[in-house]
């Protein structure tokens, strides 16, 4: 079974990589892993203040998960200072198959974010899809 790893940072553009995975993966085919990195650098943030970031992450990663019915999905809670890395690792560590998700740059040049590009860069060990939209938010 094909694992594919669904990257969420909140925005509607990461909410509507959903569609893109109900696309290209059948639900017999694929699990689902959907994940939040959460900011979790110590000389900034409480530890207090990570885990009530942590838990508030819960309920945005669960709506995410009912919008797969069929699927199976599990939902991770990632804590570090770098996106890009916690995604990669998290990938390797489920043994993921693919990453779907969207670029968070936006403006006029259109450009890979630096999540999505350090992503691209370093993540060669499975297939990435970046979802590109006109509407950009």
């Amino acid at each position: 079974m094909k694992k594919v790893l669904l990257p969420i940072d909140g925005s509607k553009r990461s909410i509507r990589t959903v569609e893109m995975v109900k696309q290209i993966c059948k639900p017999e085919e694929c699990e689902i892993y959907i994940a939040k990195v959460i900011g979790a650098q110590l000389y900034i943030n409480s530890m207090e203040e990570i885990k009530h970031r942590a838990e508030q992450a819960r309920p945005e990663l669960n709506a995410v998960a009912e919008m797969l019915p069929g699927y199976k999905v599990q939902t991770q809670v990632l804590l570090g200072s770098a996106p890009g890395v916690e995604l990669v690792e998290y990938a390797r560590e489920i043994e993921a198959d693919e990453i779907i998700m969207t670029r968070s740059s936006r403006g006029p040049i259109r450009k890979l974010g630096s999540v999505a590009n350090y992503i691209v860069k370093n993540a060669s060990f499975l297939d990435v899809f970046v979802m590109r939209e006109e509407d950009d938010e």
